[in-house]
């Protein structure tokens, strides 16, 4: 079994990171992602992941998702409605998960057309509601620089857009079922039927 175990999580690891975070995947690789996230969910090693929140805590890189995310987007799409309608390409997810204060926020690196790096984040709250699913209320969403010789002021002048635009409230839900945990990879299924593959990150972040 941990040989087999081992051999999926390897197979599944390859084709999402090969996926781009689902931008370039095929029909045949979906389908591939999708057959062996079920494998890897028979042999969940951990049968309880919100009682072992410890292992869920950390900063977890997206390496596929079903949610239908495109490449080439905007800000406004990226923080449900919420920020200014510039374009944006995104470069990489993140999702940062810790006990203290029950932090479930969700980081968007981003490239703007003239190669200025910003980074969006979404602020979010988890509770548990059972031994695998976590209820997530998101509270704010805000977008900053990511690059460290550029000044907030410049970051948003390149953006065209004011200081009283950069940050904004939300008050909506949803929930995320963890169908795999172990130290290293997480599987989860959210309340679109998506499902998520994500990869523990090493990087700390700012």
């Amino acid at each position: 079994m941990a040989s087999e175990l081992v051999k999926l999580k390897q197979e599944l690891i390859a084709i999402s990171e090969a996926s781009e975070l689902g931008f370039n995947y095929t029909p045949t690789a979906k389908d591939q992602i999708e057959a062996l996230a079920e494998k890897l969910e028979a042999l969940n090693p951990t049968t309880e992941p919100t009682n072992n929140i410890e292992l869920i805590q950390g900063r977890w890189r997206l390496l596929y998702s079903t949610f239908g995310l495109e490449r080439e987007t905007t800000l406004q799409r990226l923080s449900f409605g919420k920020l200014p309608n510039v374009v944006v390409e995104v470069t990489g997810i993140f999702q940062e998960v810790y006990l203290i204060g029950q932090q479930y926020n969700n980081i968007i690196e981003f490239r703007t057309g003239s190669d200025v790096l910003g980074i969006l984040l979404v602020k979010g709250r988890y509770t548990i509601e059972d031994s695998k699913r976590l209820n997530i209320d998101f509270l704010s969403t805000s977008v900053k620089s990511a690059n460290d010789d550029l000044s907030d002021d410049a970051f948003y002048e390149t953006l065209g857009i004011e200081n009283e635009l950069v940050e904004s409230t939300l008050s909506f839900s949803g929930w995320a079922d963890i169908t795999f945990l172990d130290e290293n990879l997480r599987l989860v299924r959210g309340n679109q039927q998506n499902l998520y593959v994500l990869l523990r990150d090493e990087k700390v972040s700012n």
